[in-house]
């Protein structure tokens, strides 16, 4: 008997000091950033091709519904999503910024919303060593120059 009570004791502590469940998580869009520069190593004079992702102004991550209605009578509560336009690339190291070039993000077509691609010529000048991209809208991003 004193088993029991003592486990049914050790139970209901647990439940009392037991984190309580949180609501669901709501979506959020994802800031803009750069694919696969994580390990990048640029050579100088070399061609290099960079791609970005999210480059887009609104957000669509909610929706309201009415009840009993189906998700076909659902409505956004923002406003579409645009790509953003004139997207600048550019290094930086050392204290000297070189423009590598300018692009407009893809559209909603074929599942492209907010992709940019710039492809450029690595500046001769930028020495071995630490470096950054920077995209508008996008936190700088570090790499290696070769």
């Amino acid at each position: 008997m004193r088993r029991s009570s003592l486990l049914l004791g050790t139970a209901a502590f647990a439940l009392l000091v037991a984190p309580a469940a949180h609501p669901p998580a709501v979506a959020s869009c994802a800031a803009p950033y750069l694919v696969d520069v994580d390990s990048l190593v640029l050579a100088r004079g070399a061609t290099a091709t960079i791609e970005g992702r999210a480059f887009a102004d609104g957000c669509r991550d909610s929706m309201s519904c009415g009840p009993g209605l189906g998700c076909d009578d659902c409505e956004y509560d923002d406003p579409p999503e645009k790509p953003m336009e004139d997207v600048a690339l550019q290094l930086v190291q050392r204290g000297r910024t070189w423009d590598l070039g300018v692009a407009d993000a893809e559209s909603a077509a074929d599942d492209r919303l907010g992709w940019v691609t710039w492809t450029f010529e690595v500046p001769k000048g930028v020495k071995p060593g630490p470096a950054r991209l920077v995209a508008d809208g996008a936190g700088p991003t570090r790499i290696r120059i070769g």
